[in-house]
């Protein structure tokens, strides 16, 4: 299996129980905003890591440039359709968002305590 797809399952995890313990504690606008924030952080995290993948295997081309702005905009207007229109709350989005970036070390950590070669060149 792939490593963003092991971060992604990782990170998936833990946002079920974020969720779940959300969805029990706190209002819905905050439980749905980490909802939509995971939801942006896993496409943009799996949007990076196929572009990544892509310029490593040396498959770049033109339309890769201006991909990273379009993402860029489109999470934009996500997060104000989300705060203006649904009225998500903020500090939610953020949590969700976040939740990719804190598995990551983990997994790292994980990988180098078993000792797993995860391909790269030494």
């Amino acid at each position: 299996m792939k490593t963003p797809n092991k971060i992604l399952i990782l990170s998936l995890i833990f946002f079920v129980i974020l969720y779940t313990v959300c969805r029990f504690r706190f209002e819905p606008a905050l439980t749905n905003g980490v909802l939509v924030g995971y939801l942006l952080g896993a496409v943009n995290f799996f949007s990076l890591a196929r572009k990544i993948v892509g310029l490593v295997e040396g498959r770049a081309g033109v339309a890769l440039i201006f991909n990273g702005q379009i993402r860029l905009l489109g999470t934009g207007f996500v997060i104000w359709f989300a705060m203006t229109k649904l009225n998500l709350n903020i500090i939610g989005m953020l949590v969700g968002l976040s939740i990719i970036p804190v598995c990551m070390p983990f997994f790292v950590i994980y990988n180098n305590v078993k000792g797993k070669d995860d391909g790269t060149p030494t």
